[in-house]
């Protein structure tokens, strides 16, 4: 599937210069929040958690109709997951005991544009993990992360100033990772009895610049 999902962009970028009216390439920077939507197990609670770095990347956009705005877009984006991992019971959870989880991956995600719609999916290589209390005192490593992870994706580009040269646009994106965090089921919290591969789900909130590099 995901030597699938690689070739399809390569021949899907190679296709779309050729036939687009419009080419569009630019820098974007996004907020990000996530969180584990895997039930972490008896006396353990999950919770949402904000990206420690913002997302960075280069969106490209083509147009095969500047009438209709139908086309495709590719984000390339150094972005990451996180949550929360801590006690159920509120009266013993603390910042002591209260892990913060990161993720931090290179996300390649074709998707379908339609008047700034996207709909499309995400392949995620993982590049790095780090686990901590929120008192930075405990470290915590559950085990191996997965090579890469599938997510879908469902999001916008709101137009927020045009001009000849290009376009300023807000990013609204929600995403769903089809995969877990890790090869198999971990030890998620240094003292859980169960075993489970969180998977995140998330939403971003950001701005990206396209140049007209082909009209």
């Amino acid at each position: 599937m995901r030597s699938f999902l690689l070739s399809a962009v390569t021949l899907l970028c190679v296709t779309t210069t050729v036939l687009a009216i419009e080419v569009s390439v630019g820098p974007s920077i996004a907020v990000r929040g996530t969180i584990n939507t895997v039930d972490p197990g008896n006396g353990l609670k999950t919770g949402f958690a904000f990206n420690s770095m913002p997302d960075l990347g280069l969106t490209t956009r083509l147009l095969f109709s500047s009438e209709s705005s139908l086309g495709l877009t590719l984000d390339i984006d150094a972005t990451g997951y996180s949550y929360i991992m801590r006690p159920e019971n509120e009266d013993i959870a603390s910042d002591a005991n209260t892990y913060r989880m990161n993720h931090s991956c290179i996300t390649i995600a074709p998707s379908l544009y339609l008047s700034g719609l996207q709909l499309g999916i995400g392949y995620s290589l993982y590049n790095g993990q780090t686990g901590k209390t929120l008192d930075d005192k405990l470290p915590w490593t559950p085990g191996t992360q997965a090579s890469s992870v599938l997510e879908a994706r469902i999001g916008a580009m709101v137009p927020v100033m045009r001009s000849k040269t290009g376009d300023l646009n807000l990013i609204i994106r929600a995403s769903y990772m089809l995969d877990g965090h890790y090869t198999g089921e971990v030890q998620t919290y240094p003292l859980a009895i169960n075993t489970t591969n969180p998977q995140s789900a998330g939403i971003s909130l950001g701005l990206n610049y396209i140049f007209h590099v082909v009209q």
